[in-house]
């Protein structure tokens, strides 16, 4: 069998555990063939396979499987107050949030999650891995996660294929993955580490990654500390060089603007007319931009004078749009 399978066996059996967990009186061969998305004959032998190997103390009435009265199941516990509880919660509906595809990885630690808080708190976390269970599937896209997974904790090296976004023309980079992370502009996935084309540490966006091939090459721990690399970014383009980025709020958003810790701040300025202006330190201008925009009207850039000649542009740009008005 081969080690991807392997891994995949491993995770719906776990799953299966995580369930009869939370319904110890008793669940059909069908709910758990659709929560694995296999057929009914492969759940049933899943089941069965865990009952003969004594992890899963189970027995079957008609069309059910239920748990053995007094039957134990060895899942790890946690203990967790409830204010713990919660910030566990919130970290899931956040995960939910951002999975825009099918992931039955992320489908399974919801799931476990869910089982180890109080239940008031882990229906929710279990509502949001329904959701995720739901979205659309994307096999390429979890291959290529599962192998840069695997790569970045053995650190072995990859060879990727990756298609240029704009050209789409393809091609293949030895590459070293230090560190994943996410970007909630789009949803989106992103690899850090050394690019042997490049001969330097650079992000891929998942999306454009179409095969990746984990090597029996092991590299050494980089010299890269990606926290320290992304402190001022507003996403995932981090850097070493900064840009003093000044903003003023009008009086009617400025209550709003003052409720968050907004990052990369280094200075808050209140107006005597109810207007706030803040000073942002950033890795490069791309990222905050859209955040400015969506501010509209109510948010001036006074500083670098390039960022608000761009965003003055782009919004005398974006109002002809809109000079003509659509008829129904």
């Amino acid at each position: 069998m081969p080690i991807t399978d392997a891994i995949h066996k491993a995770d719906r059996l776990e799953q299966i555990r995580v369930l009869f967990l939370r319904r110890p009186e008793g669940v059909g061969t069908r709910e758990i063939a659709q929560l694995l998305g296999v057929s009914q004959r492969t759940a049933r032998r899943y089941v069965i396979e865990l009952s003969e190997r004594g992890r899963l103390p189970v027995y079957r009435q008609g069309r059910v499987w239920k748990l053995v009265e007094g039957g134990h199941l060895d899942l790890l516990r946690i203990e967790l107050n409830i204010d713990e509880a919660l910030a566990l919660y919130l970290a899931a509906r956040m995960l939910s949030a951002y999975s825009d595809k099918h992931n039955p990885h992320m489908v399974a630690s919801l799931s476990k999650l869910a089982a180890v808080l109080p239940e008031a708190i882990g229906e929710h976390v279990e509502r949001a891995a329904e959701a995720v269970s739901q979205r659309q599937p994307a096999p390429k896209h979890l291959d290529v996660l599962e192998g840069l997974t695997r790569a970045w904790a053995n650190r072995r090296q990859v060879r990727l294929t990756y298609r240029d976004p704009v050209s789409g023309k393809r091609s293949k980079r030895l590459f070293d993955p230090f560190f994943i992370e996410l970007s909630f502009v789009g949803y989106s996935c992103y690899v850090y580490g050394f690019d042997h084309f490049r001969r330097a540490n650079r992000p891929f966006k998942l999306e454009q990654l179409e095969r990746v091939e984990v090597l029996d090459i092991h590299f050494e721990p980089p010299d890269f500390d990606p926290h320290e690399y992304l402190k001022h970014a507003w996403g995932v383009r981090g850097g070493y060089e900064e840009v003093e980025v000044k903003v003023r709020f009008s009086k009617e958003v400025a209550y709003r603007v003052r409720e968050s810790d907004w990052p990369g701040v280094i200075a808050r300025e209140e107006d005597q007319d109810g207007r706030c202006t803040l000073t942002f330190l950033v890795n490069h201008v791309l990222e905050i931009k859209s955040w400015i925009r969506g501010w509209g009207p109510e948010c001036e850039v006074l500083a670098p004078e390039t960022l608000r000649r761009e965003i003055a542009a782009e919004m005398k740009a974006a109002g002809a749009l809109y000079k003509t008005i659509r008829k129904k």
